[in-house]
């Protein structure tokens, strides 16, 4: 049986790395992204990919775009590694501070919708790809959840990985006995689209470059990391945990293992988007 892949963010870097190793596996992949053409040349590159257009800045194509992945036969792999990274503090159309929309509530949002289809579908993965910039997170920020009152991009990046941790700990205690596995990853130091196009300004922008250029390894060293979680026979039955780029299970920070807050950032997810 053909497996059904969908990856967002698939139409640069770690996502379309991860994409074209999927369809030379032979598996049926689906890419998503914002941008129709770039999803169309993405796909042409690939061979064989299949593309769904939604930009997670809007809550709404979040939901269109979950409606029609649920009218698919089965997923038995969902990647979500969409991401950003912003200097300066900006507010999506829902209302929502953009970084914690699209890093975060965005892929809550569609995991959630597609919990059904990916249990008719199981043995089936959820593999988030998370950051080890989650253990430079100095608290939960759940009392200023949105980076109102404080913001910086590495306030933002840095906590938003860690809710990806988290929300993969409290997604898997609820997904337990049903077959559906749920993992993070830290896929490296990668040379990608994260913070180029103005995103970033200032010393961020001047850093974060240089970081690439300097210790960033090509998008298929990120993709390696993903294809372990989400293809490994070892880890058929593996749930809960965070992989790094030795492709072995990796301890995250003692705040990324709170159950507590694990529970309360779920809780505070659905009432910002509507669940």
């Amino acid at each position: 049986m053909t497996k059904t892949v969908v990856v967002t963010g698939g139409n640069a870097g770690i996502g379309f790395a991860s994409a074209r190793d999927m369809v030379r596996r032979g598996w049926r992949v689906i890419i998503t992204g914002r941008d129709e053409g770039k999803l169309r040349a993405a796909a042409n590159e690939i061979g064989n990919a299949e593309i769904r257009v939604a930009d997670f800045a809007s809550l709404a194509d979040v939901r269109g775009l979950a409606a029609a992945l649920n009218a698919e036969p089965r997923i038995d792999v969902l990647v979500n590694n969409i991401g950003v990274a912003l200097s300066s503090r900006q507010v999506s159309r829902d209302g929502i501070e953009m970084m914690l929309q699209v890093n975060h509530l965005a892929p809550f949002l569609l995991t959630t919708l597609l919990l059904d289809k990916l249990k008719a579908s199981a043995p089936a993965r959820i593999v988030n790809v998370s950051s080890r910039f989650h253990r430079t997170a100095r608290e939960f920020g759940f009392d200023d959840f949105q980076f109102a009152r404080s913001y910086s991009v590495a306030k933002a990046y840095s906590r938003t990985k860690l809710y990806n941790v988290l929300f993969t700990r409290e997604l898997a205690r609820r997904l337990a006995g049903t077959g559906v596995t749920a993992n993070a990853l830290h896929p490296g130091m990668i040379r990608t689209e994260i913070g180029k196009g103005g995103d970033m300004r200032g010393i961020a922008g001047l850093v974060w470059p240089l970081l690439q250029r300097l210790r960033g390894e090509p998008p298929e060293a990120g993709a390696r990391v993903v294809m372990h979680v989400a293809a490994a026979p070892e880890l058929e039955g593996v749930t809960g945990k965070y992989f790094s780029t030795s492709l072995r299970e990796t301890a995250p920070t003692a705040m990324a293992q709170d159950d507590a807050a694990a529970k309360r950032l779920w809780e505070m997810s659905e009432k910002l988007v509507g669940l």
